[in-house]
């Protein structure tokens, strides 16, 4: 079982590598403010191996206005570090007000940390599904590694959805007592800004987003995950003739089926997999699409078509996108189509707050956190991975950069949203260029790129030339 430590040394942590929380110097300087005035009311949670689990921040303002240990629960020996990423995640982000817990009212001079009975937690509301799920999960493998705050009057005020979890499972609640007029001060402090989420120092790689890719038309999850940006708005727009170009095209499914019905068509995947392998890449796969282009692009031009299906979601940067948006620009031709289908933002805020988490035998992703671009990361098979959301206003703002003529479609309540664009706009060449040096020569594990792109590059270069006038 965890064990409570209210006096830990802050100098024997370590601090893990994948905290998400990025402090402004304001935040910060409040943050400090906070632990002067009401001292640590939240233990960090270290792992068995004095790895600092959650709590990375107060931590360092502890240490900033002088302190030199915080109170800590104390992991008992090995946590995954999937797991000791559910912990800092939810460490950093359950305090809700949806929630509603009591607990028995103390004395107006009460102040410090106690045990509660199970018997005498009493959850008011409930709320937070998801959220309480993976608590649950945590506290049942780990034990009882939270706390909460509460005033004289037995009121909760942080951390009510771990009291829910714990009076569930017929827990002692460990606890921080204060004087009612305390506790509404704290409140005002907690309402403020501590940080926002900032996945960009996690080092995610491109390469790693194939995890991402979806597996349609007879994949492992069966015909039913066909997609709705092909069905609905590719397939019955298709005309005889035309030729077709699927960026990030996955296992092919889709492009595949275009081909065999006697259509012109092309693609490009950068991850493409290995087959018979779990975690590998075919680089030589994605060397063959780049050469078709580059022999199909001087001798034929651009497409008709060109179908950019779940790519948006699968990002890993706004600089990523931008690039992936250019290249698919300078495939389009003058007179030519653009579709992209993406989930919706209002997909992922309902999936996070949703009732049950989701677990589909392979990884985890119950917990995510959506940071301020629009982007959640989630940790599969020990890497790092992101995906990126877009409502209708933001993916049409996107699409203006790049196209004169564009159409959102689908419910913007719905899963999905899609944008259908036409005439493609003149970019700087300089930018152009670089763009399509990184997506067309994408680095893989180890460093490696393959360096295949040159000829495709300049021949799509001297096409949108030629398209868009000197």
């Amino acid at each position: 079982m965890p064990e409570f430590i209210e006096s830990y040394p802050i100098a024997g942590l370590k601090p893990a590598p994948y905290n998400p929380r990025r402090l402004s110097e304001e935040a910060f300087d409040r943050l400090q403010r906070s632990l002067a005035l009401f001292g640590c009311v939240k233990p960090v949670i270290i792992n068995g191996n004095q790895i600092l689990v959650a709590g990375h921040q107060r931590t360092k303002s502890l240490t900033a206005i002088g302190q030199t240990h915080t109170p800590a629960i104390l992991l008992d020996g090995h946590v995954s570090t999937q797991d000791e990423i559910q912990f800092n995640l939810l460490h950093n982000s359950v305090e809700t007000a949806s929630s509603k817990v009591r607990v028995p009212p103390s004395g107006p001079d009460a102040h410090g940390w106690e045990w509660i009975q199970p018997q005498d937690i009493t959850a008011v509301s409930r709320s937070n599904a998801a959220i309480q799920a993976e608590i649950r999960r945590l506290v049942t493998r780990y034990g009882t590694w939270g706390s909460v705050v509460a005033d004289s009057d037995g009121r909760v005020i942080l951390n009510n959805d771990y009291a829910v979890v714990v009076a569930d499972l017929r827990l002692p609640l460990l606890c921080y007592r204060l004087s009612v007029q305390e506790a509404d001060e704290l409140a005002v402090w907690l309402d403020g800004e501590y940080g926002v989420y900032d996945y960009s120092h996690l080092g995610i790689k491109a390469y790693s987003q194939h995890w991402c890719q979806m597996h349609r038309l007879g994949g492992d999850e069966g015909d039913s995950n066909k997609s709705t940006t092909y069905e609905r708005h590719v397939l019955p727009a298709l005309r005889p003739g035309q030729r077709v170009m699927d960026f990030g095209a996955g296992e092919l499914a889709y492009i595949k089926r275009v081909k065999d019905q006697g259509f012109d068509a092309h693609w490009y995947e950068p991850h493409v997999k290995a087959a018979g392998k779990q975690n590998a890449l075919d680089v030589a796969a994605t060397v063959s699409h780049i050469r078709d282009l580059q022999r199909d692009v001087p001798a034929n031009g651009l497409y008709d078509v060109v179908v950019l299906d779940s790519v948006l979601n699968s990002v890993t940067s706004l600089a990523f996108e931008n690039a992936v948006m250019t290249a698919c620009n300078s495939l389009v031709a003058a007179d030519g189509t653009f579709y992209t289908g993406t989930r919706s933002l209002g997909s992922a805020e309902r999936r996070m707050s949703g009732k049950k988490a989701r677990n589909n035998g392979r990884y985890r992703r119950s917990i995510e956190f959506l940071d301020e671009d629009g982007f959640t990361a989630s940790f599969r098979k020990g890497v790092w991975t992101m995906q990126r959301f877009h409502d209708p206003e933001s993916l049409r703002a996107l699409m203006e950069r790049f196209f004169g003529e564009v159409e959102i479609r689908g419910n913007p309540n719905g899963s999905n949203i899609y944008a259908v664009c036409r005439r493609p706009l003149a970019l700087p060449a300089e930018r152009r260029r670089a763009a399509l040096e990184l997506e067309f020569n994408m680095e893989y594990p180890g460093s490696y790129r393959h360096n295949r792109h040159k000829p495709l590059v300049e021949a799509l270069m001297r096409a949108c030339r030629e398209r868009d006038g000197d």
